[in-house]
């Protein structure tokens, strides 16, 4: 919404009036084709509700709409107002582009941040000071640390146990078989082998990602038991004897 034109010294252009509101524009826009300048939120709301230009209905969207020259800034700027704490005293007149500056200073704002003087030491606006009970707020301010603290504790505990779990996941990947084997904690059923059937098939079904690692673990603990045995001398394959795997064949003797 942009600034009630009696709040201006003189008389102001009809070129620096927004067509919506009626007042002078306020952080103005300009619709890209017939470039009529708009208050930022006016015109905003207006295509939310129509896509049209409000003066002469071309059709515009939000996305078009762009900041107005230079020279109409310049002309808002110099325009002369009174402050907006008039009501409450103020009887300062400044430009518009200072009024903002102003504000933050004005001893005449009610919201204007002060210190209490009572004693707690807290900011508070300015018409909240007459209402204001040190102990009642401190301890608010207290409860409200002290939920805080609480929340940023249980949010670590939370990623402690991420990372542990992270950390975990990622030495089952990197580790070798041998390293891993002693974590389980099902039964042997081979002497020869230390990893079980069904908890290598519960590996597999539990993780996907643990499949692979699986396969390799069996694929080494084969090799490790082969190397255990004394190679053997084999003439030919057939009968009774089925082809070997390629890990057997690597470890039999041709004669």
């Amino acid at each position: 919404m942009g600034f009630e034109v009696t709040r201006f010294q003189g008389e102001v252009d009809e070129e620096l009036v927004c067509p919506i509101c009626s007042g002078v524009l306020e952080d103005p826009l300009q619709a890209p084709v017939c470039e009529h300048a708009f208050c930022r939120a006016c015109i905003q709301e207006w295509l939310s509700r129509q896509p049209t230009c409000p003066v002469d209905r071309q059709a515009i969207t939000s996305a078009q709409l762009r900041p107005v020259p230079r020279i109409l800034r310049n002309l808002l700027a110099r325009l002369c107002i009174s402050c907006d704490n008039a009501v409450y005293g103020c009887s300062s007149i400044m430009k518009l582009d200072t009024l903002g500056s102003h504000l933050e200073e004005c001893e005449h704002n009610p919201k204007r941040p002060v210190p209490c003087e009572q004693g707690c030491g807290l900011i508070i606006p300015k018409d909240e000071l007459r209402d204001h009970n040190c102990v009642r707020e401190l301890r608010a301010l207290v409860h409200s640390q002290q939920q805080k603290l609480a929340d940023f504790q249980q949010e670590m505990v939370e990623q402690r146990f991420q990372i542990s779990e992270q950390k975990r996941e990622l030495q089952l990947l990197k580790l070798p078989a041998e390293s891993v084997a002693p974590l389980t904690l099902w039964p042997r059923t081979d002497s020869r082998l230390p990893w079980d059937k069904d908890f290598m098939r519960a590996m597999r079904i539990s993780n996907p990602a643990m499949r692979a690692i699986a396969d390799q673990m069996e694929r080494d603990e084969v090799v490790r038991w082969s190397n255990s045995l004394t190679r053997a001398r084999v003439t030919r394959w057939g009968g009774m004897i089925s082809t070997p795997d390629e890990v057997l064949q690597a470890r039999t003797q041709w004669r």
